[in-house]
């Protein structure tokens, strides 16, 4: 099924739950997304999407008697403006549904107070392992269409398992990707090291982990955080943003033969 017919289905079978229970009129979406054009999942990206549909689910005639009105906010990518303009929706719109957000941060204070409200959330963001983790504590309305890092976790683990790999080292920058969404990389290495920690399909998996705060430090103590005198039992998963492995072979000196051990996840 593909993103914009989960949507299409997403959209009937929620807007009709909300139509048989409450019978408002109209029926409103809020979409708490961010204005910033760098963002992948910015308004004027998603925007077209939702209007198709929107106009798909009244066209099919599930809500005859409604007409659904969606209204935009911007996020800002920020913990605390998409949870006022959360709160700003409730108060004044009383919407029967959220798209969105989509950041991580965002998404977490908006996740946890809709339960209180009610109403349910939609969204291809919130990709951190723990809202697969809390999702019936604390997420119960949350639902996730895309890509998380639950199902990456479990793609590593049968990677090592395949090769017999045994021991992991983890360097990241914690703001890299910052484009995707706030701390991309700090949310990707969370749930590497408790996802890492927590399967059963490896025994004795042992791993480090190492935050460079600049890349500069990057390519500067790669050579020695790692080193070559390892690369016959220990494999690494490089969680990196912005530092290609042209640069770090040419900082490092490193030939094919000291890479070929290595898996470098970009």
């Amino acid at each position: 099924m593909s993103y914009f017919q989960t949507i299409h289905v997403l959209l009937m079978l929620t807007l009709l739950e909300v139509t048989l229970v409450t019978g408002k009129h109209p029926v409103t979406i809020a979409a708490i997304l961010p204005a910033d054009d760098s963002r992948l999942f910015s308004i004027r990206r998603v925007a077209p999407a939702i209007s198709i549909a929107v106009d798909r689910v009244a066209r099919s005639g599930v809500l005859r008697n409604h007409r659904l009105e969606v209204d935009y906010a911007n996020s800002q990518c920020s913990i605390s403006f998409a949870m006022n303009q959360a709160i700003r929706f409730h108060v004044q719109k009383n919407p029967s549904l959220f798209l969105g957000p989509c950041c991580d941060y965002a998404v977490a204070p908006i996740g946890r107070q809709a339960p209180f409200w009610n109403l349910p959330m939609i969204t291809p963001g919130a990709m951190a392992r723990d809202f697969a983790v809390m999702k019936w504590t604390m997420f119960s309305t949350l639902t996730r269409m895309g890509a998380d890092f639950n199902s990456l976790i479990s793609f590593l683990v049968s990677i090592l398992s395949h090769f017999n790999w045994s021991k992991v080292k983890l360097l990241y920058d914690p703001k890299g990707q910052g484009n995707v969404v706030d701390r991309f990389c700090h949310i990707a290495t969370d749930g590497f090291h408790y996802g890492l920690r927590t399967q059963t399909v490896i025994k004795n998996l042992s791993q480090e982990y190492f935050k460079f705060d600049v890349i500069s430090d990057i390519l500067d103590n790669f050579a020695s955080e790692v080193g070559t005198d390892i690369s016959g039992q220990c494999r690494l998963v490089f969680v990196k943003t912005f530092v290609t492995e042209e640069k770090v072979v040419k900082r490092t000196g490193w030939k094919d033969r000291d890479r070929r051990d290595f898996l470098i996840l970009e």
